[in-house]
């Protein structure tokens, strides 16, 4: 019974150890020789019960040992406690934020089983495919990419192209890396862990761990965020596909809200969303990153406009470091339960402007709008409020609005013009009813049916 507490106490000990700060290689390389002398001196002792003293060394020498190993093995060190659990650590301080914990599903470290209608497991030819396949494409794009994210919608009409020769694209991958996992990867010394997956109909949000060998930038612009390029392929229970790419790569996501843990290590989650995407087509899909920047928050100043308005003025062309690889995931697609509402308004005014439905998922809401012909949707702009009358925020960029934490029991969309909204947010949202080209208000079932 005692060794036994004495096991568990280890255990959690080395737990504990992995979120320390660990010392410099060269402290390390004198301390793992030292723990393993006492490792060594313990043994020889015929004594059938070790006295204290050596009972504390020797628990300190196998955390020694641990945390030795967890340096120089990122791949292993890929399964700390805190995998498995980033959306419950993080799922409140996303801008996106939702009870994703209560149905994520835990993706293993382990090679899975071909599926029909799902693509093969990965193998190095694939993903030096992948790799070329990004390649054909200008490699500005990550820059350009990085300005779009600009706070307050900027448009950025400089030449982007100059920070494109920050790092060149790693042509091939190789095997002994890509191989280890279906949901863990390295590539170039950046290790990329599939922690968990939860979905809507709308959505997949995706918790990752990543992890980079020779650190990661400092002084960044936003210390919570980490950009990624990737490309996604959807694919149908009859092995049909869709790619949700452009020649930037995905237009579904472009970073990963969270935090680091220390100079090596980020965790985060990612909302690869649309507006026109339905997750209920697809049984499976492919994720293939081929890049991870960050954004610094030192730069050149330069002259923008406005969207709509087209006010000109300075912002900072921010510098941007890449972390080019290869990492090629495949996921099945699992909505083990639809609990979308769809609301059908199919009412406008006499302008021709409305709602043709209101859609209520595990996470968000989104209305499909009704415009006058030849209108250009980007001209207008729906808001909702909940049922104390409060507005909504907007989720991520797939369209709909956050619901976390909010009673939308009854909502009220609205209808505004861009230039409008654009004068009635934040401290001037009290001026949205007044506003609105249309209005209507819809009421959602609970969890029972009733209203």
């Amino acid at each position: 019974m005692e060794q036994k507490q004495t096991d568990k106490n280890l255990e959690r000990k080395i737990q504990e150890a992995f979120q320390t700060t660990i010392p410099e290689t060269e402290v390390l390389d004198k301390k793992l020789q030292e723990a393993y002398e006492q490792i060594q001196n313990a043994k020889r002792k015929k004594k059938p019960r070790l006295p204290l003293a050596v009972k504390c060394s020797t628990a300190a020498a196998v955390l020694l040992l641990a945390m030795v190993y967890c340096v120089k093995n990122p791949a292993w060190a890929a399964k700390l406690p805190f995998i498995g659990d980033i959306f419950n650590q993080l799922q409140e301080q996303v801008p996106y934020p939702g009870d994703y914990s209560s149905s994520a599903i835990t993706l293993p470290d382990v090679k899975k089983e071909q599926k029909d209608g799902s693509p093969a497991q990965t193998d190095a030819a694939d993903q030096n495919g992948s790799a070329k396949r990004a390649d054909e494409t200008d490699r500005s794009s990550s820059a350009k990419r990085a300005d779009a994210t600009d706070p307050g919608g900027i448009t950025n009409h400089a030449d982007a192209s100059e920070q494109n020769n920050t790092a060149k694209r790693a042509d091939t991958a190789d095997p002994s890396d890509t191989a280890n996992g279906t949901n863990r990867i390295t590539s170039d010394g950046v290790t990329v862990t599939l922690s968990e997956v939860s979905f809507d109909n709308k959505a997949m949000y995706l918790a990752l761990l990543v992890q980079n060998e020779k650190g990661f930038a400092q002084n960044l612009f936003d210390e919570l965020e980490l950009g990624f390029e990737c490309w996604v392929t959807m694919y149908k229970k009859d092995g049909s596909k869709e790619e949700f790419n452009d020649v930037d790569g995905t237009y579904l996501a472009y970073h990963a809200q969270g935090e680091y843990l220390d100079a090596h290590t980020f965790r985060g989650l990612a909302q690869f969303t649309n507006t026109k995407l339905d997750l209920s087509k697809y049984t499976s899909c492919e994720i293939t990153f081929t890049d991870f920047w960050q954004r610094l928050a030192t730069g050149k100043e330069k002259k923008a406009n406005i969207p709509v308005t087209g006010e000109e003025v300075t912002i900072v062309d921010h510098d941007i470091v890449h972390f080019k690889g290869n990492w090629s995931f495949q996921l099945d697609v699992n909505l083990t339960k639809d609990t979308a509402q769809e609301v059908i308004i199919r009412e406008a005014n006499d302008q021709g402007v409305g709602i043709e439905k209101v859609v209520k998922t595990k996470y968000e809401i989104y209305a499909v709008p009704i415009l006058p012909e030849g209108a250009n949707e980007y001209d207008y702009f729906i808001t909702m409020w909940d049922a104390d009358g409060k507005p909504l925020d907007d989720h991520g960029h797939s369209g709909g609005k956050n619901i976390y934490g909010r009673d939308v029991s009854e909502i009220t969309v609205y209808v505004l013009w861009w230039e409008d909204f654009f004068d009635s947010k934040g401290e001037n949202t009290y001026l949205q009813p007044k506003k609105a080209l249309y209005q209507t208000k819809v009421k959602f079932q609970d969890e029972t049916g009733n209203d």
